[in-house]
């Protein structure tokens, strides 16, 4: 569930309440924080790391009012973010976002067992209407720097999405794209493929820390659901 995702998108109330622990799925992933809506409406990506860590923050809270232990509620949220043919910049936030999710754990003093878990989705602000062929282009690239940028699922949109209902050829291209990164890259075999690089280390850096002061400013001003009212 993304209650705060739903409101920002659709204007729907966000009902918190959706994400109540089942004791009989006790490592059921209960909370989504879904990025994509705030990039999707024109923010950055520091903007986005920073509404993505104030709504997972307002999860964390709901979930640890709903009794579940700070580790817990952790382990219990997804992050969705938005991959663009911008590389770099796309490496660079996913790293990022580990980072400041890092940071507030340990500020809880607790510890995810798996770290950020990350679902890239190709970016649908990027695709083009005229000439969408061009997109293929733009999502194998977003895809790459999904990889590189270590996250643990990815979503490639087919080349036709904005034109409506994709057709069967622009859905196999989606599927192959990852295979073949997957297969014939070996992107999958690579830890950390970006580590070391001077340039998407300091871009990380400075990610990271506009993307803090932005989700401090949103926690000034009463939360991510007091903020978006």
């Amino acid at each position: 569930a993304d209650p705060i995702g739903l409101r920002a998108r659709t204007g729907a109330a966000a009902d918190l309440g959706l994400l109540t622990p089942r004791p009989d799925f006790p490592h059921l992933q209960l909370a989504t924080v879904d990025a994509t809506v705030y990039h999707d409406a024109g923010a950055g990506d520091a903007t986005e790391l920073a509404v993505g860590t104030a709504v997972g923050v307002a999860y964390l809270r709901a979930l640890t009012d709903a009794g579940l232990s700070v580790a817990a509620a952790l382990d219990a949220v997804e992050f969705r973010f938005a991959v663009s043919a911008d590389q770099f910049a796309s490496i660079a936030k996913l790293r990022a976002a580990r980072r400041v999710w890092d940071r507030v754990a340990s500020l809880c003093e607790a510890a995810p067992a798996r770290g950020q878990r990350q679902h890239a989705v190709t970016s649908a602000a990027m695709m083009t209407r005229r000439d969408p062929w061009v997109n293929m282009l733009r999502t194998t690239v977003a895809c790459f720097a999904a990889a590189v940028g270590g996250a643990d699922a990815i979503t490639v949109l087919p080349f036709d999405a904005a034109l409506g209902l994709p057709d069967d050829l622009a859905r196999r291209i989606a599927r192959n794209t990852q295979s073949i990164l997957h297969d014939e890259s070996s992107l999958g075999r690579v830890l950390d493929a970006a580590g070391g690089s001077w340039y998407v280390e300091t871009l990380t850096d400075q990610l990271a820390h506009t993307a803090w002061d932005g989700f401090t400013e949103i926690e000034r001003a009463g939360g991510a659901l007091a903020a978006l009212d």
